[in-house]
């Protein structure tokens, strides 16, 4: 399994992965184990991504597919390791719909996700080749020639997204702000007056 690097791109193109409802983070997208442990290597997280749901994704995924799930996909504690391996990989996700927290989760790791997908089964299948603009909302299978409209992407959250997450955005803050690299000074600490 490859890794990808920051796409920096709302129009993504790849493989579609299609799941079902309710696929949690613990022991969905993620080992519960890992996530417990805090394991946040990709290297480690890749390997074992979505392998309970469906054993063979590990070794069929490539970097920069896409995975197009039901409803409350991410539902469960917030434990965001999943996100973690599938920003690693460039993948994407068009869902039914996502928790609020996994939402938060996936975007902080630099995962862009639509919601809003039509629960429709026949829409897309495995191994589709798919393209996704996360800035319209528009999910085309390029197959079967089938598109949907959903919600786009906020362009606050797709700002997110395309710096890599959090850790990207604080990276590109720190560049334009190098003296917030540098610690503090901090002023001696005077004993209290009486005191020896």
């Amino acid at each position: 399994m490859r890794t990808s690097p920051v796409a920096t791109t709302l129009r993504r193109s790849g493989q579609c992965h299609v799941f079902g409802d309710h696929i949690p983070l613990d022991d969905g997208l993620i080992p519960f184990e890992m996530a417990i442990r805090r394991i946040d290597d990709p290297a480690l997280l890749c390997p074992e991504l979505l392998k309970l749901v469906d054993p063979g994704f590990p070794a069929r995924v490539q970097p920069g597919d896409i995975v197009i799930a039901g409803a409350d996909f991410g539902c469960g504690k917030p434990h965001f390791q999943g996100f973690i391996a599938m920003a690693s990989l460039g993948l994407a996700v068009v869902c039914v719909s996502m928790p609020y927290k996994a939402l938060r989760g996936a975007i902080s790791k630099g995962v862009p996700v639509l919601t809003g997908l039509p629960a429709d089964p026949g829409a897309f299948a495995t191994g589709d080749r798919i393209e996704v603009d996360f800035s319209s909302g528009t999910v085309a299978n390029l197959d079967t020639g089938h598109r949907v409209e959903v919600p786009p992407l906020s362009p606050l959250l797709a700002d997110v997204v395309t710096q890599g997450g959090t850790r990207g955005m604080l990276a590109a803050w720190l560049d334009a702000h190098p003296g917030m690299r540098e610690p503090a000074a901090t002023a001696p600490v005077e004993p209290p007056a009486g005191s020896v």
